[in-house]
Order: structure tokens, then C-alpha cells, then sequence
């Protein structure tokens, strides 16, 4: 190939996705699926109320006030259930908090007298401080309390301010029994209600009542609780703060009863709890009310359907006017009357402007539709006219040709009340979607898509009524076995009539073969295929007829061209070769990899398929040429998606593993003066002008006449052992020089590449900036050239950061979380399997240890003085080193498993145990025995044993506290000797991000 590069070989700005060809997969047969009533994906399953009902009314039916507890608990709650966090959130005490016995306040001075103290309300109901007298908490709200704090310290000290707040709101014991997810005592916060108490036990069950609950109080009074009075009224006994020793009993529920139909809410719903005092509903008045009523005004049509002592469902008609007393089972349908139009017809789906049109005399349906009014996409060989039935009852469908039908040919006379659709592309594409196909099928496809497309419910219905008919198990429910087919979305003409998908399948012709769309496709009547086919994306010459209900064969598999082309898809084959099939339409895109690509072909001995290399390059210069064969499959790559580097765990590789593996037999390593060096892939031999052309050309400092080649060593006894040895290539030889693959190729370089000299000096330094590194050169020598320090500097809280400590850093946490996951995975293995929340809590850990970003920080002494008279401890700079030289700190940070992480005013005179408790103190994940101190140096040393009851070690301003969490969950794993040390290496990496953000 020879001239200017060739702009397919152009690297795109970002990766495209490959079309990989691969095989259809073959499904078993499985058993077809009943028709069953799903809630939406996502949702809680479904009570054996629920299921009943929803059997019954034909939809979907849910109990009325289930979704109260779908959420997560309460922000909040501190539950003794194994989803609590053990910390609750304090932003919701407020000032009007009454205190009581338990609760822990802060107390900050600020002023004359400086210091933060913690307080517990005592038994007795007094908050006692020294200094002050005692203070009566018990019973008053939090804005009293301080405010009588605030003024007794003005009294007590002179120009000193007050801070009082809540720190830990006191628990209360409630015992949650029956009908609950997590039965058993439950700790919450004061301010808890039974709402809180049910969440926190994680809800009521479907099977449990919510309207008869019982509220147990500690002094023997008993309170019946409806939560139907909280969810349609918002307030009601759901609402009262609970007290210490309370307890919530949740009974099975109670009579039941269902409104389904044309109402705004429809579901299940609970009868009151007997004489309790509970109210409605008592009749079907009062149940249509409770379901949010009609769903439009007007006369309505409801039927109860009730069991008779046989357990027999009968069906009693019901009238606004005489509303019958409601029994458990009842379940009442709702059809509202009237609301047809007369003397119109309506034009709906793919026009521009769809709606109703008055009925003229002598009318015809073609006048309806202007072809000026379709969209561009829309469909002809059919249109589905709804006709309404004189005797009533639903529509009658009717398929109509819609080219005729604009052609004239159709004249049908309109009807009062006639109803013409017209479908569009995307109508019909959704019939060979991946949830249509799996049913016809007989597969089960996911209840959610059932759920959201009622089109899809009413095909289950259709297939479940008759398992043995035409739709279930005629020829196009055997051509859509073993198809995969896209994951589109329900349109709305399906969701407005859910009865037109199986009508439309009835009336389909399945086209498989010899099409780049196949499925099913409907038709009014038989059609010539040679007319049907172009809309599926193929071609056929025959004037063979297709019927609905048919399965038919445009042609052969025909050649699937994928990958980096203009239009990837199915082509029919024409006996062309791959030459033709890359011009036109099927040219590589400006960023295909032209040396090489994946053709795909059946085996004539035998099913497999075997894969071979070609390059599309060598194709499109003429230097290589295949006849294709009917069934081929051809995919181009991205040069983005070959270059992409897949060795890297937490990187997906965008290639497919097999294709992978197939480019990875064959390369060539280009190496030195060449834009992008690498390791490319090749076919066969590469020219060499084409390699350095897919390899970006020349670096502007490449030397031409420096082109070595190292050739791949023959294999043999007889080989010539120097016929591996690298070689010069002649000058000029660039258009006739064959590389051969597993070659090596390097292009000399006229001069050394510069690197990178610069280091970022900032903070308290006279010149703060980025600084070129002369050879050799040391911090001293660095500061030196800045002018020396400023007066507020602190060198002994000096960060230094280097890329190389950095990498290193990081590439430990993501070993331990390698290691882990490496565990976990034979454990889960082994007899004896780990219980779901430890493996969930071990998996949170592993996602910790990814994502922790490392600093790469080196301790380092940056005191000018100290360096000149210990020039040992200078050390060498590298490029890309960074130094912040700090002001001198005032604080001491605590951060960790500590209540409340803060930065703290220095005080000489404090003690580690003194910082703590100012934090807030341990959490009840906090590991006491491994608590270490970061200096401001970033050397991080452990707290000798007995620190909590001796000053054993001095505090500096800048330093931080880090209390690492508890490593006790973890114990269970061979790996838990290292665990603490993990637990410590994400406690230091956060610690250390945090003090250099401050």
C-alpha cells in the first residue's frame, strides 16, 4: 500500500463498542408460563392474599399501605437488628427535645474558661456541671435547658460563652412481636414513634394486620393502633412517642376485602378489628370511597364477587344507590357506563395528528388518513381497524392493508365509533423484542417487563388460555426458540390496548433467514415476500406468497458484517467476497484497525465454526482477496479497543475474550521513535510503511535510518542460531520490507526524550512555584533557591508526596483486596459457607480497599538548620515531587471510629484520652488496642500500652489521632491475623488524605 496515509487508519477520539458475531444460543425447552399477576421489578414479593386476589380480578392487586415499610429504616434509628450503623443521627434533635434520664449533652466553653465537657442526665432527672448548681432536665425541652445553662455560666464566668447540645439522645426498649420481619426488642431513639418501632423490626408483614395493632404501654394501658388513620389521615395512635418498656404486638391480619376496575386506587384493604372502635370500610360505598373512587365521573357498573358457604364465587350486581355490607373475601369489580361518543371515528397511532373525527355520511376509512400526515417510518403492510360490536362488548379487530388501502383499493364504509390505527417501526420492531420472544417461546421472561407492558400480560393470557393453538405452539413459537432478540421498550399502543400484540402475532408472517431484522413481522393478508422482506432488511427475488401465521426464508444466513463499519448488520448473501463487502456501505470507519480483523466461518466438515485473520488493509490495497461464503461472519475492530491495555483487573476489556486471545497469537512490537508504541496485532505480515503508519508515524525525533528489526527466532535443530539477532533495514526499504509477526521493531531516536524536571514547591516558603531540578539537587538546595522560609512556616509538619510511593501505596491495598476476594471465593466453595452478612460485610471492605486513594507521603525533615547539620537526612529530589510546607497548626485532628471527628484546639496540657473523650469518644466498632498518632511529619506511631490512665506520650500541634475500626467481624477468614493491619492501612490513607486537604 503505498501514498498518504489512508484516513481508516486515523485513531478516533473515543472507543466504539464491537459488534461481536456471535452463534445464537440454543434455550431448552422449558415448561410454558402460567399468566400470573406480578408486582413490578424491584417490589417486596407477593402475600398469599395478594396472589389470590390479583388471581381473581385479573391485575395486579397490592394490600393497601404495604409499601409504608418498602423504604430503608428511618434515618435515625438505632436498631439492634444487623442493618444498624450503631450511630443515630443527631441533625434530628431539635430544640423543642424534652429530655430525659440517658441522654448525653456537650458542654463548649469558649472565652475566659475554654473547655468541652460531656454530661449524662442522671436518674434523678439533673444535669450536674461543675461550678454550677444542679439543673433540673427531666420533662424540659432542650431550648429551656440551655438557655438556663447559658445563663448560669455568664454568672459562674465572666466573658464566656456556652454551647449545650445533644450528643447521644437517650434509647428506649420497645419489644416488637408477631406479624414482623425481625421480631424482638428493638432500641431507638426517645423520639421514636410505633411507626419507627414497626420500621425498625423491618415492617409489617403481608400476612400481618395493620389496622388492630396493639400498644402496650409500661403502666398496663393498652392503645389499638390503625395505620390506615396515619396513611389517610396523617395522624392517629401511630404517631405517640413510645416510652421505655413499651410493647407492639402485631397480629395475623384480619378480614380482607379488594376493589379492582376502573378506581384510582386499586388493592386490598383491611376491615376494622371488630368492636375496636376502628372505623370503615362497612360496605361497598364506603370501599369504592377508600379506593379514591371512580376514575372518571358518571354512572358505574360494579360487581361483587362473594363466596357462599360452598366456597362458591358468585357475582351480585351493586348500585351507588343500594351499597351491600362488606364480608371477608369480597372483592368488588368497578366499570364505569357510558362515555362512548357517537356520529365520530377516531384516526390513532404513528400520524401526526391523531383524534377523533366526525362522522360523515358515506364516509370511507381511506378518508381518514392524508398520506401528508405520516411520519416517515410508518408501516404499510398493515393498520388495525377496532370496530364496535353491535350487541356490545369489546371491539372487534379487523387488518387492513394500508397501501391499498391509500391506493384506493380498500373502499370500506366508516362506522359510528370506528377506531383506525396505523403502526409504526418501532410498533412493529417491539414484536421481535427479547420479552416477546421469550414468551413465544415459552421462556420466562422477567416479570417487571410483564408488569410495565400490559401488551405483554395480554400475549401471556392469549398463550396460557390455549397452550396448543397457533400462537403457542405453531410455527413461529418453534422459529423464535433459541432467539435472543433486543430489550426494547413497551410502546405506548401496546399499553393504550394491550389485546393488539397477540392480535398482531396472529396476523404475522416470521421471517428467519436471509434478513438482518428477522422475527415477526404482521401483514393484512398474503403478501408477496419479495415485498416483505426490504422492510426486514433483506432481499428476495422469488414471487413466492407469505401468509400470517407463516414462517418463512427470505434466503440463506446470508454475511454478518460487525465492528468498526459504516453499517454494521446482516447482508444477504451474493457470492461477493470480502472486498466488496468493505466498500459502500460496509467500508471501515475512519478508526478501524486495519491489520487485523476476525472472519468467522462454519466448518463443512463438521457444526463447529472455525475463526481466522485477515487484514483490511491488505483487502482494500488488493493485496489480498477471500470468496465469501453463506453464513460468514466478518467483525472489524476500533484501533481504541485492540490498544486498550486489558492486563488491568479493574478495567474491562472491551474486546470479547476469545477475539482477545486470537490477536494475542499474532503481533509485532514496535518500539522508540514512533508516535504511540506498542504491540500490535497482525494478520499475517505487515508492511512496513503500514505499521508505522498504524502506529501514529515517525516522533519528530525519530532517525529514519535507524530501523532495527529483531525477527521472531526460528524453532528446529537446524536452524541458523544468528537468524534471530536484531538487524538494520536498509534505508528506502520502506514500501518493499515485509515484518513478519512476533517480530520486534525499533526506530532510533537523534537525542535522549527530556523528562520531566519540575517539582511544585507550596506554602509557607518566600517563592512558592513549580522549580526546574538541576542534576543531583536536594530539598536544602531547593529551599534555598525559594528565599528561605517565612516566618510562620512549620518544617516539622512538612508533606512531602512522591508518584513512585504513591503507586506503591495503592498497589498494596488493591493485593489485600485481591487476597480477600481470593478467600471469600473458596470459602463460599468449601462445606461450610460463610452466612450472606458477613460475606456482604467482607465484600463492603474489598470495595473499601479499591477505592481508597493513597498519597504516597515521605517523612522528611525540611528544618534548614537541621539539614546543615545533619546533611544525611537531606534528601535527593525526584521529578514530580510535590512539598507543602504548612503554617504552624493550632489543632489536633481525631478522626476514625470516634462519635464525632473534629479538629481540636492544641492544648499542652491534654492527653490523648483528653482529645477522645472532646471527640465524642469510641464508637462500638473502634478498636481501643491499636490507636495510633500520625505526627506532623507523617510518621505514625502506636499508642503505648496504658495511655488511657497515663501521660505517656506528647501531643504536638498538627498531629491527628486515628482509631482504626475493630477487626472482631472479620475473625471467621484464614486472612484475619492481617485483617487489623488492612483495617489500619485504610485508616491511615484516609487520615492522611484528610489532614493535607486541611
Amino acid at each position: 500500500m503505498t501514498g498518504t496515509a489512508e484516513p481508516w487508519m486515523t485513531v478516533a477520539a473515543e472507543p466504539r463498542m464491537t459488534v461481536a458475531a456471535e452463534p445464537r444460543m440454543t434455550v431448552a425447552a422449558e415448561p410454558r408460563m402460567t399468566v400470573a399477576a406480578e408486582p413490578q421489578s424491584g417490589q417486596p414479593p407477593q402475600g398469599r392474599l395478594e396472589r389470590m386476589f390479583s388471581q381473581r380480578a385479573g391485575q395486579v392487586l397490592t394490600l393497601f399501605g404495604r409499601d409504608l415499610f418498602g423504604g430503608p429504616p428511618a434515618p435515625g434509628l438505632q436498631t439492634s437488628g444487623p442493618q444498624t450503623n450503631g450511630t443515630p443521627l443527631l441533625g434530628m434533635v431539635g430544640d423543642e427535645y424534652r429530655l430525659g434520664p440517658g441522654d448525653e449533652l456537650s458542654l463548649l466553653l469558649r472565652g475566659q474558661v475554654s473547655r468541652s465537657r460531656l454530661y449524662r442526665i442522671g436518674a434523678d432527672g439533673l444535669l450536674l456541671i461543675e461550678d454550677l448548681r444542679p439543673i433540673a432536665a427531666a420533662g424540659r425541652s432542650l431550648r429551656d435547658v440551655r438557655e438556663e445553662v447559658e445563663a448560669a455560666i455568664a454568672v459562674a464566668h465572666l466573658q464566656t460563652q456556652a454551647f449545650l447540645s445533644v450528643v447521644a439522645p437517650r434509647q428506649v426498649g420497645v419489644l416488637v412481636l408477631g406479624q414482623v420481619a425481625r421480631p424482638g426488642r428493638q432500641q431507638l431513639p426517645a423520639f421514636a414513634t410505633a411507626l419507627d418501632a414497626l420500621q425498625a423490626a423491618g415492617g409489617v408483614l403481608p400476612d400481618g394486620s395493620l389496622r388492630a395493632i396493639r400498644l402496650l404501654e409500661p403502666g398496663g394501658q393498652e392503645t389499638l393502633v390503625d395505620l390506615y388513620d396515619l396513611m389517610t389521615r396523617g395522624d392517629g395512635a401511630a404517631t405517640r412517642l413510645l416510652a421505655d418498656g413499651t410493647r407492639l404486638v402485631i397480629p395475623p391480619i384480619g378480614p380482607v376485602v379488594a376493589a379492582a376496575g376502573a378506581v384510582k386506587r386499586p388493592g386490598l384493604y383491611e376491615l376494622p378489628a371488630g368492636d375496636g372502635g376502628l372505623t370503615g370500610p362497612d360496605d361497598t360505598a364506603d370501599l369504592l370511597a377508600l379506593a379514591g373512587g371512580s376514575l372518571r365521573p358518571g354512572q358505574d357498573r360494579s360487581t361483587l364477587l362473594r363466596y357462599d358457604a360452598q366456597g362458591v364465587e358468585r357475582p351480585q350486581p351493586v348500585s351507588a344507590g343500594t351499597p351491600l355490607p362488606l364480608r371477608d373475601g369480597d372483592l368488588l369489580l368497578h366499570a364505569p357506563l357510558g362515555g362512548a361518543r357517537q356520529g365520530s371515528v377516531t384516526l390513532g397511532g404513528a400520524v401526526a395528528e391523531p383524534g377523533e373525527r366526525p362522522l360523515a355520511a358515506g364516509m370511507r376509512l381511506a378518508g381518514l388518513v392524508d398520506a401528508d400526515m405520516l411520519p416517515a417510518d410508518i408501516y404499510y403492510p398493515v393498520a388495525i381497524l377496532l370496530r364496535r360490536p353491535a350487541a356490545g362488548g369489546p371491539p372487534e379487530m379487523l387488518a387492513l392493508d394500508l397501501a391499498a388501502l391509500l391506493a384506493g383499493h380498500q373502499g370500506e364504509e366508516a362506522r359510528d365509533g370506528d377506531r383506525l390505527l396505523l403502526l409504526a417501526a418501532t410498533d412493529v420492531a417491539f414484536l421481535r423484542s427479547r420479552a416477546v420472544l421469550s414468551l413465544l417461546a415459552g421462556r420466562f421472561p422477567d416479570p417487571g417487563a410483564v408488569a410495565a407492558c400490559p401488551g405483554l400480560a395480554s400475549l401471556a393470557a392469549a398463550l396460557t388460555a390455549d397452550p396448543g393453538g397457533p400462537l403457542a405452539a405453531g410455527p413461529g413459537a418453534l422459529a423464535a426458540t433459541g432467539m435472543e432478540g433486543p430489550p426494547l421498550p413497551c410502546p405506548s399502543l401496546f399499553i393504550d390496548d394491550p389485546d393488539l400484540l397477540p392480535f398482531l402475532l396472529r396476523q404475522s408472517v416470521f421471517l428467519r433467514r436471509g434478513v438482518m431484522r428477522p422475527g415477526p413481522y404482521p401483514v393484512a393478508g398474503p403478501v408477496a415476500l419479495s415485498l416483505l422482506a426490504p422492510v426486514a432488511g433483506g432481499r428476495h427475488e422469488g414471487r413466492e406468497l407469505a401468509h400470517p401465521g407463516q414462517v418463512a426464508d427470505a434466503g440463506g444466513d446470508g454475511i454478518l458484517l460487525a465492528g468498526a463499519v459504516r453499517q454494521p448488520g446482516l447482508r444477504p448473501f451474493d457470492g461477493g467476497s470480502l472486498r466488496s463487502l468493505l466498500t459502500g456501505a460496509g467500508a471501515p470507519l475512519p478508526d478501524a484497525y486495519g491489520l487485523a480483523a476476525i472472519l468467522d466461518r462454519a466448518d463443512p466438515a463438521g457444526p463447529a465454526r472455525r475463526t481466522h485473520l485477515f487484514a483490511p488493509a491488505d483487502v482494500l490495497a488488493g493485496r489480498f482477496d477471500l470468496r465469501l461464503r453463506d453464513g460468514d461472519r466478518v467483525t472489524l475492530f476500533h484501533q481504541t479497543e485492540v490498544m486498550a491495555a486489558p492486563d488491568n483487573p479493574d478495567t474491562p476489556d472491551p474486546l470479547e475474550p476469545a477475539a482477545r486471545a486470537l490477536l494475542r497469537e499474532r503481533t509485532i512490537a514496535v518500539r522508540g521513535g514512533v508516535m504511540r508504541p506498542g504491540e500490535y496485532p497482525v494478520a499475517g505480515p505487515a508492511p512496513l510503511d503500514l505499521l508505522l503508519r498504524v502506529a501514529g508515524g515517525l516522533h519528530p525525533d525519530a532517525d529514519g535510518a535507524r530501523v532495527e528489526l529483531t525477527p521472531h527466532p526460528p524453532a528446529g535443530p537446524d536452524t541458523d542460531p544468528f537468524a534471530g539477532q536484531p538487524r538494520l533495514l536498509p534505508q528506502g526499504s520502506a514500501g518493499a520490507q515485509s515484518i513478519p509477526p512476533g517480530s520486534a521493531l525499533r526506530v532510533g531516536l537523534r537525542q535522549r526524550p527530556q523528562e520531566r524536571r519540575s517539582v511544585l514547591l507550596a506554602g509557607e516558603v518566600m517563592e512558592p512555584g513549580t522549580y526546574d531540578l538541576a542534576p543531583g539537587e536536594t530539598l536544602s538546595g531547593l529551599l534555598t533557591r525559594a528565599g528561605g522560609l517565612t516566618a510562620d512556616a512549620y518544617p516539622d509538619g512538612t508533606i512531602f508526596t512522591r508518584e513512585s510511593a504513591r503507586l506503591a501505596e495503592e498497589e498494596g491495598l488493591r493485593r489485600n483486596a485481591r487476597e480477600l476476594d481470593r478467600q471469600l471465593a473458596q470459602m463460599l466453595g468449601g462445606k461450610n459457607p460463610p452466612d450472606p452478612a458477613r460475606v456482604d460485610l467482607l465484600r463492603r471492605l474489598t470495595e473499601d480497599l479499591r477505592g481508597v486513594s493513597a498519597l504516597g507521603r515521605i517523612t522528611v525533615k525540611a528544618d534548614p538548620g537541621v539539614l546543615a547539620d545533619r546533611p544525611e537526612l537531606d534528601i535527593p529530589l525526584m521529578p514530580g515531587d510535590r512539598i507543602h510546607i504548612p503554617r504552624r497548626p493550632l489543632t489536633v485532628t481525631v478522626s476514625g471510629e470516634v462519635l464525632s471527628p473534629a479538629s481540636l484546639l492544641f492544648d499542652p496540657e491534654k492527653t490523648p484520652r483528653d482529645y477522645l473523650r472532646e471527640a465524642g469518644g469510641l464508637t462500638r466498632y473502634a478498636d481501643d488496642g491499636r490507636i495510633f498518632i500520625i505526627h506532623p511529619d507523617g510518621a505514625a506511631e502506636p499508642l503505648r500500652s496504658g495511655w488511657l490512665s497515663h501521660r505517656a506520650m506528647a501531643i504536638t500541634p498538627g498531629s491527628m489521632l486515628v482509631v482504626p475500626r475493630d477487626a472482631e467481624p472479620f475473625e471467621w477468614l484464614p486472612l484475619a491475623q492481617s485483617i487489623t493491619t488492612i483495617l489500619s492501612q485504610i485508616a491511615f490513607s484516609a487520615a492522611a488524605i484528610a489532614a493535607i486537604q486541611d
